[in-house]
């Protein structure tokens, strides 16, 4: 009777040992989810062919051709201002006559008046050097033409348009003004988005030196002056003749024209570029004579900013294929529809997320779809492990990019896109295990997520885009865990054979991480199996298996120790009755 006792708690205590495997909680599987993270490469230029001219001549036309060229891989939006300098390089004598006396003036070297102009026979004021703007691809709005035709430039009457909405307006240089800024600047903009590998029309294709133009000494006239020591009391004088208030012979000519280049976006122009004009957030002090240009470039960045430039909301939630988390019917895998697929659908990348031309203030959206198409019921969980493999200015962008992601429709996370929080922001820290809840047969969830590239990236000491054309990703971790064992056959009450032993239900929120044994009461009999307090390195198998290696080794073992212990406990009876 004791021997039975004996072997009976043996083998109690064998089952006890099993009960350890069995009530082990393991990754049925893992799935690695790749996101690509790359700014857009920015590169514009302004092209030009000039050769400054020597000894130009009044009436001569030197060629001058601009346009700008977009070698980003974004669409951009260009303005280009340009003036006239006008530099005397020698020191000019005159001959005058002040009060009756022969006096010599000097005109020295120096600077001339910021867009030059001169007056001429008919007292009109005209431009010293006049701009050959290309004729089929300048336009201007009506009201913006200069008050004195004398000074208008060469647009014909056919470029002129009443409104910008005009379909002539669209994809040609518009002059913001014919009547130059305080520092002699005329402003044009292009009128469309400048593509990637793309150029403009020619803005301009020449330059004429006005051929009105004479030398500073245009002539001379001859007096005659009271002289007593002269034969017959008077003395002839030649006096020179100057042609204007400044001539332009021996001057030194520069045409400056400066590009700048923005992203198309909308949000982008209207912080960059109508900044640089607004008196009101620039500190910019706009005298009576400015205001008209300022109303006018406003209006034409204000139109270009809502018709013209992209909003910068990208959404490729629904772009085909649609990113797909799944269970297969047959079998309970977990496999997953990745972002990049070859013309033969052979995966390329694990991609969920892959945006490769972000540009700075632009916003990004995705969504990656789960669903439950097997007939096991498990329990999904998520994580986000950055990459080891990273250098500096990789981790760097990482931080710049801004996350919400949004589950069940609700924002479970917002932060970057690392993933990580710090504790006190009482937000998800998403580089922990992020419980998503269970899944049982044919339910679907998504996951949203909004990305932002800050705005205010910096630039490199040379001017250069610090974090342009960078490539940066982070890993997005799935895992699931079946939430009971199976054992009997299928049947159609209880599909997989699998005997439930308590009810619980899915929840409306993600699942607590601690404590979960059961989440309600919906009719759905299942069983949820506590993770062990062992390293997560320690039970995890390799995707696809469907065998907990690990617990079952511990069990055996440990069941072996109890075996031998109660072995040597019965040899020990034994041998005291004896």
């Amino acid at each position: 009777m004791k021997k039975t006792k004996i072997y009976i708690a043996g083998l109690a205590a064998l089952a006890a040992a099993s009960m350890i495997g069995g009530t082990w909680a393991v990754w049925t599987q893992q799935l690695l989810a790749k996101n690509e993270y790359r700014t857009a490469k920015y590169s514009t230029f302004l092209q030009e062919k000039w050769e400054e001219p020597h000894q130009w001549q009044p009436g001569i036309t030197e060629l001058k051709e601009v346009d700008v060229v977009n070698e980003s891989t974004i669409p951009v939006i260009i303005k280009v201002t340009m003036n006239q300098e006008w530099e005397r390089t020698e020191r000019i004598k005159l001959n005058v006559l002040e009060d009756g006396r022969l006096v010599e003036k000097y005109i020295e070297p120096g600077k001339l008046p910021t867009h030059t102009t001169f007056i001429n026979e008919q007292g009109q004021e005209e431009f010293a050097a006049m701009l050959n703007l290309n004729s089929d691809y300048v336009v201007i709005m009506a009201d913006n033409r200069h008050p004195d035709p004398s000074m208008r430039l060469n647009i014909p009457e056919e470029n002129v348009v009443q409104s910008l909405d005009d379909p002539k307006v669209r994809n040609k240089w518009l002059l913001a003004s014919e009547v130059p800024d305080e520092k002699g600047n005329f402003t044009f903009y292009y009128m469309g988005m400048l593509e990637p590998d793309s150029r403009t029309p020619l803005l301009m294709t020449g330059v004429t030196l006005n051929p009105l133009l004479e030398a500073t000494v245009s002539g001379s006239e001859t007096f005659y002056v009271e002289d007593p020591e002269a034969e017959d009391g008077y003395r002839k004088v030649k006096v020179d003749v100057q042609n204007s208030k400044y001539g332009y012979d021996g001057c030194h000519f520069t045409l400056n024209i400066n590009m700048q280049s923005i992203q198309a976006t909308a949000n982008a122009i209207r912080d960059l570029l109508l900044s640089d004009r607004d008196p009101w957030t620039s500190g910019f002090e706009a005298g009576p004579q400015q205001l008209p240009f300022l109303k006018s470039e406003e209006r034409i960045l204000n139109y270009i900013a809502g018709y013209i430039a992209d909003e910068g909301t990208y959404d490729v939630s629904n772009d085909d294929p649609i990113k797909t988390l799944q269970f297969e019917e047959v079998n309970g895998i977990m496999t997953y529809t990745p972002y990049l697929t070859s013309e033969d659908q052979i995966e390329q990348g694990n991609w969920f997320m892959k945006f490769v031309n972000m540009a700075p203030g632009c916003t990004y959206k995705d969504k990656l779809n789960i669903e439950n198409l097997s007939y096991r019921t498990y329990s999904l969980y998520m994580k986000i492990s950055p990459r080891e493999d990273l250098d500096e200015i990789q981790n760097e962008l990482l931080k710049k990019i801004a996350m919400k992601v949004s589950y069940r429709g609700k924002v479970i996370y917002d932060g970057d896109v690392t993933g990580y929080h710090y504790a006190s922001s009482g937000d998800i820290d998403m580089q922990g295990l992020v419980p998503l809840g269970i899944y049982y047969h044919n339910r679907k969830e998504e996951i949203c997520v909004e990305l932002t590239l800050d705005k205010d990236l910096g630039l490199n000491d040379d001017g250069t885009y610090k974090y342009a054309d960078v490539l940066t990703k982070v890993d997005w971790e799935f895992m699931v865990q079946e939430v009971y064992p199976g054992d009997g056959d299928d049947d159609d009450d209880n599909p997989g054979g699998r005997t439930p032993t308590t009810t619980v239900t899915v929840p409306d929120e993600p699942v607590p991480l601690d404590g979960l044994t059961t989440i309600g009461d919906d009719g759905v009999p299942l069983t949820i199996l506590p993770d062990p307090e062992v390293p997560l390195a320690f039970m995890v198998p390799t995707t696809g298996d469907d065998f907990p290696v690990v617990p079952l080794a511990v069990t055996a073992i440990v069941s072996l120790l109890l075996m031998a212990g109660f072995g040597i406990l019965a040899f020990g009876k034994k041998k005291k009755t004896e």
